[in-house]
């Protein structure tokens, strides 16, 4: 069965996070995990560009205070900031990945008789 190449590329992305020394050798690969990490990553630089870009005013297309302007940089800092974070970031995404794999194998919270959680 052939891998699409997205597939693969999140492979690779793993695999050179490992390679640098940003994931254990030993972590395993998770689709899900790794996407939704990407995804968090997005979302900060997504807040930082269009915080960057409020108080642009004037002509072109970072400018103008009509709806169609301010619609169309909404979609222009998503895809930067999906862009940014595809292509590396700023390391968040190993940060995140790693922890959300080391939340997922904590034991879960069980119930107590005495009405504590068991850590």
């Amino acid at each position: 069965m052939a891998m699409t190449g997205k597939v693969q590329s999140y492979i690779q992305d793993i695999h050179r996070a490992q390679a640098r020394g940003d994931l254990p050798k030993s972590a395993p690969i998770n689709k899900r995990a790794w996407e939704t990490a990407q995804g968090l990553e997005a979302n900060f630089f997504q807040t930082m560009l269009g915080s960057m870009f409020e108080g642009v005013q004037g002509e072109g297309p970072m400018g103008g205070a009509d709806n169609a302007s301010q619609t169309w940089r909404g979609m222009l800092v998503e895809n930067y900031a999906g862009a940014m974070s595809k292509a590396g970031g700023i390391g968040l995404t190993t940060q995140i990945y790693r922890d959300m794999l080391r939340i997922k194998e904590r034991p879960s919270h069980a119930y107590s008789p005495t009405g504590q959680s068991n850590p």
